[in-house]
């Protein structure tokens, strides 16, 4: 595993369609649901015309008053990109990622070592309102060549 920062960057703003959640930490690593809602997003691809990349998001969206555990329920949203939110399925939701400076991290390796990132991250910059991963891969997240970018803005 390696993780390595890359200097701020701008990102525009994303339009997503998703899956949404508010769940633990601790529940979603027993569940696996975060998991499971990427599988089922991805197997439903084709029923977005507008999707831009294969890849899917992932925003987690922190409590804003600072009360944050691993039993603290958050916002998990696991999303396409789209250019345009038309035509949309019912049963999934619109979340827009607004334009900005942003830290980009990289984890290496496989999904499952990814807190270790997080440590670093924590450690590095501390608490923040929300935490963005991109994998452009999901089948791919257990290998040791894996890639899960991470966008922390501010």
């Amino acid at each position: 595993m390696r993780t390595y920062q890359i200097d701020r960057i701008d990102q525009e703003e994303l339009k997503l369609v998703s899956y949404s959640i508010r769940e633990s930490l601790n529940n979603v690593l027993q569940s696996r649901m975060v998991g499971v809602l990427r599988e089922q997003l991805a197997e439903r691809r084709n029923e977005l015309p507008n999707r831009n990349k294969e890849g899917i998001y992932l925003i987690q969206i922190y409590n804003q008053d600072g009360q944050w555990t691993l039993d603290t329920p958050y916002q998990h949203v696991v999303a396409f990109e789209v250019n345009a939110f038309e035509n949309i399925p019912a049963d999934m939701t619109t979340y827009t990622l607004p334009s900005g400076q942003y830290t980009k991290i990289i984890h290496e390796g496989p999904e499952s070592e990814i807190g270790d990132t997080y440590d670093y991250i924590n450690n590095t910059l501390g608490a923040r309102p929300i935490d963005i991963e991109y994998w452009k891969d999901i089948y791919s997240l257990d290998r040791h060549d894996s890639r899960i970018d991470i966008l922390i803005p501010g």
